[in-house]
């Protein structure tokens, strides 16, 4: 029987309540435009660009999956949160150009330079990606959901799919952005203040260290392979894929969209550290429990109950900007680069279409994402198929910044990172090289498919090629049919397009 008075319930159910009535608030008017919905009219000043950008990786696999992978490795799970903040910081240095094209998508964006046909390959691996990491933010939720209220597994995975569904078809963009303001400021600050009194409350640092196995306390137990390939795979995961560059471009300014990476790679730098000692904290302390309820064994367990509930709720607050962040971008790449080119160009789409084809798409995907959650698939090996499959598109968004790069070879490099990934994941199983962890499939996958963008480039010589201002120029006359709430989208043939076509 659940304890509906139970302070950590009351704490949490009050938190929900404001943040739905938050996302309701700046959602509102959303729906009137297509760039409002999926751009937030391009307006996200520093605050919420920020927040949403650090909050949407701080889910599942920052907080659960961090505190589920020490509880049973140690603290070198950290680095699967200190090499994406790196990453992020190195990234911000160089997202200035990638804000200057006006479009909505980074399919969009590649059909515009390899051809349409290339943008349809980008689409699916994009729509596959961003389900997957939706349903791995799923398990995240429900599990904690579970925990704390003694709900059967199955019921918090309904209960969190109703919630960030619901937010997502409400206001897109800008309920997203704005509700993962207030996680990210909550567990930010929870986490910095939680922390050294959960340790206390576990009788201290070296109580909980003298306790762990000697491994646990090894900073780099993972291997040297294994962080580096962490630190390439985020490169590229903030290079090409859709939740992130969905939200440079919805930044008001270029200044925003660097300053705001910058400081949220710098955050999530140390927060692997906080998350990954409550799993340490579980593993000291003998908790009997599945690995991936970790967290929330350590909030529950060593803090007063409503500074529990209020973290337990901030925590399930940032899987849902995960969640609602990787939902909206699947559904913006599949109207965006599928519905509407799926029409032909022919017959007017005015953008309140657009928005409402947009909308159904979310719910379609999150009730397909939560079903693919209940088979049970660990949070950080779902979470790595979904980014590794969409980070060889890193390929072509750096192959578009060497002039030599020729129109007709991105669709080859796509097909050769895909099968490399689909090799190096399921048919070698990412093995470990010189002791020192596994390679993540998408470094090997991205590589090769630069490698053969960049060899084909050379093997046709009179091929044709394209400069950033054809991009630009391009983008802009296009972006120029979502100015008004109800512009008609006519046909999309006064595109550039490439020989593929």
């Amino acid at each position: 029987m659940v304890n509906v008075l139970d302070p950590v319930i009351l704490t949490m159910s009050a938190y929900f309540l404001g943040t739905i009535c938050i996302a309701w608030w700046f959602g509102r008017g959303a729906g009137d435009g297509y760039i409002s919905f999926t751009l937030a009219g391009k307006d996200l000043g520093w605050l919420p660009f920020t927040m949403t950008y650090f909050a949407t990786f701080v889910g599942g696999g920052l907080t659960m999956g961090i505190a589920q992978k020490a509880f049973i490795e140690g603290i070198s799970a950290q680095w699967y949160a200190m090499t994406q903040g790196l990453a992020w910081i190195t990234i911000s240095l160089f997202i200035v150009p990638l804000y200057s094209f006006d479009v909505v998508s980074v399919p969009d964006l590649l059909g515009r330079v390899y051809g349409e046909y290339t943008k349809y390959f980008a689409a699916i691996f994009t729509l596959i990606g961003q389900i997957s990491l939706t349903a791995a933010q799923t398990i995240g939720m429900a599990t904690i959901i579970a925990t704390v209220t003694d709900l059967p597994l199955e019921v918090g995975f309904w209960i969190s799919t109703l919630v960030f569904v619901g937010i997502t078809v409400w206001g897109g963009m800008s309920s997203v952005a704005w509700a993962d303001t207030l996680h990210g400021i909550i567990i930010i600050v929870g986490m910095i203040i939680a922390t050294p009194v959960a340790l206390s409350n576990a009788g201290g640092l070296s109580a909980v260290t003298g306790t762990l196995p000697s491994g646990h306390v090894n900073w780099f137990g993972v291997g040297l392979i294994q962080i580096a390939s962490w630190y390439l795979l985020y490169i590229t995961v903030a290079g090409a894929t859709q939740h992130l560059l969905q939200r440079t471009w919805a930044a008001k300014s270029p200044r925003v969209a660097a300053g705001g990476i910058f400081l949220s790679g710098l955050v999530i730098t140390g927060y692997g550290i906080l998350t990954g000692t409550a799993g340490l904290i579980a593993k000291a302390q003998g908790a009997t429990i599945d690995s991936s309820l970790a967290f929330a064994w350590t909030l529950q367990n060593t803090l007063p109950p409503v500074v529990a509930g209020m973290l337990l709720a901030a925590a399930v607050g940032g899987v849902m900007s995960g969640a609602d962040s990787f939902l909206l971008a699947g559904a913006t790449t599949f109207v965006n680069d599928l519905y509407i080119p799926a029409r032909g160009g022919t017959g007017a789409m005015s953008e309140r279409h657009l928005v409402r084809a947009t909308r159904t798409a979310i719910l379609v995907f999150g009730i397909g994402a939560a079903v693919i959650a209940l088979t049970g698939i660990k949070i950080i090996a779902i979470e790595s198929i979904g980014l590794g499959i969409m980070s060889v598109l890193f390929a072509g968004i750096l192959s578009m910044f060497w002039e030599g790069t020729k129109r007709k070879a991105g669709l080859p490099g796509f097909l050769v990172g895909g099968v490399t990934f689909v090799i190096w994941h399921f048919g070698l199983g990412e093995p470990a090289l010189f002791n020192q962890g596994p390679l993540e499939s998408a470094v090997p996958a991205t590589l090769s498919a630069l490698v053969t963008i960049i060899g084909v480039s050379y093997l046709l010589p009179d091929g044709e090629t394209f400069t950033m201002e054809d991009i630009r120029r391009a983008a802009t006359q296009d972006m120029e049919r979502f100015t008004g709430s109800d512009v008609t989208v006519g046909d999309s043939s006064d595109r550039p397009v490439a020989d593929d076509d």
